[in-house]
């Protein structure tokens, strides 16, 4: 299929979800309006929920990694707050609420979610902690998936459960109060050792401490 039809495809799909919502979402409607077959649109997905997923996919991977802004606390503020202002102020916010229950009753669905939407936000967070722990900022055995949920948890909590607004400082809230349980020392990680070598000679052991005694 043409590059063109594709995109075609999802700009009918995002249309008729801003329009409708999921409940309102069909193959055929998406078909009509970006004047292809419905089976051109089937060979693609496999039903109107894999639209739906396919279109918070292409908003997902339209957001743009965080910047390294020298400082974890700003970094994990910014990606949350990224989340916040799209769900908030976007169709995606209105996707997660209609896809909530497909994604509990299908599987396959729900796979298909974690590997190619949850992941993009994990690897991110990977990157983020993997910074934090070389400045300091964040403890060695910082616990990626978990602090991942703790501060995304809450979000989704407001957006599918309580309705409770997704207001502009929620992100730097959730920050300041998960933060703390995983605060470093606050001093850069040091380098490993080096062993400098000659040309064509093994590298010699670390010296013993005064009073080690060898095997």
């Amino acid at each position: 299929m043409p590059k063109s039809r594709d995109e075609a495809i999802l700009k009918a799909a995002r249309e008729l979800l801003a329009e409708a919502g999921v409940r309102g979402l069909t193959v055929e409607g998406v078909a009509a309006r970006a004047g292809v077959a419905k089976t051109t649109v089937y060979r693609r997905y496999r039903s109107k929920d894999d639209l739906a997923l396919a279109v918070l996919i292409d908003m997902v991977e339209k957001v743009a990694a965080v910047q390294d802004l020298g400082d974890t606390r700003a970094e994990l503020v910014a990606f949350l707050n990224g989340a916040v202002k799209i769900l908030r102020s976007t169709l995606m916010g209105r996707v997660m609420q209609g896809l909530v229950s497909e994604l509990a009753a299908d599987p396959n669905l729900a796979k298909a979610f974690r590997e190619q939407v949850v992941a993009l936000r994990i690897g991110e967070m990977r990157r983020l902690v993997a910074g934090g722990i070389a400045r300091g900022d964040l403890r060695p055995d910082t616990d990626t998936q978990l602090l991942h949920d703790l501060l995304f948890g809450p979000v989704y909590y407001r957006l599918l459960l309580s309705g409770a607004p997704l207001d502009t400082k929620l992100a730097e809230r959730i920050v300041e109060a998960v933060l703390p349980a995983f605060a470093g020392s606050g001093k850069p990680s040091a380098p490993r050792p080096r062993y400098r070598t000659v040309a064509g000679e093994p590298a010699p052991a670390p010296k013993l401490r005064s009073g080690t005694r060898t095997k």
